[in-house]
């Protein structure tokens, strides 16, 4: 009786094997891009290898509520860094973000927009700012958690400040995006991104 009913689970194995070792394979190999040598990867901005993931703790928003960094696990987040003195390139960013979340059409709603604010000194202006970007989840905290965080998103000689990174459902940190980035190049990473690991 053993016998037949290992023999008749047999194929559903093999067709789980099948099916998932793509999805697997994909994945691994896009966050271990050195195991592919001689072959360039299909990612647009800068993948952090190792993914930096982000600290639980609790940050707050705007309006004073608190922002547990454990949200954002099971979805993606484009987060942008800029101090509270939102200017040009700031809105820039802004406008970009939400544009390209529009541009996923139902994919959009897999993922956030963020903005890590590096100082708290012109919240009153930002928040009038920000009416155009609705939506969008301005985060502050406490100075040590804000530089915790800030540290984990320097790159070489680049500081965040002013960079727009990509956040997996994980909760980890894997690519980042030079100053005055392409929003063709974010568009197509998430594209990609959200193919590879459907949720």
């Amino acid at each position: 009786m053993k016998t037949t009913e290992s023999q008749s689970r047999g194929p559903f194995w093999a067709l789980l094997a099948l099916t998932g070792l793509p999805f697997m394979l994909a994945l691994y190999f896009f966050y271990n891009p050195d195991m592919l040598t001689g072959l360039t990867t299909a990612n647009k901005g800068q993948l952090l290898t190792p993914a930096r993931q982000v600290p639980q703790m609790t940050l707050q928003t705007l309006d004073g509520k608190g922002f547990d960094t454990s949200a954002l696990k099971e979805s993606w987040a484009l987060l942008l860094v800029s101090p509270s003195a939102c200017d040009t390139e700031c809105e820039k960013n802004l406008f970009l973000l939400r544009q390209i979340r529009l541009a996923m059409g139902e994919n959009r709603k897999r993922i956030h927009r963020l903005m890590l604010l590096t100082d708290t000194n012109n919240l009153d202006q930002l928040k009038q700012q920000l009416e155009p970007y609705e939506g969008t989840r301005m985060i502050t905290g406490s100075p040590d958690d804000r530089q915790q965080l800030l540290s984990l998103l320097e790159t070489g000689d680049l500081p965040p400040n002013g960079r727009i990174f990509t956040i997996d459902p994980q909760g980890k940190i894997i690519l980042a995006y030079d100053l005055d980035p392409n929003w063709k190049d974010i568009l197509k990473d998430l594209e990609h991104l959200l193919k590879v690991v459907q949720l």
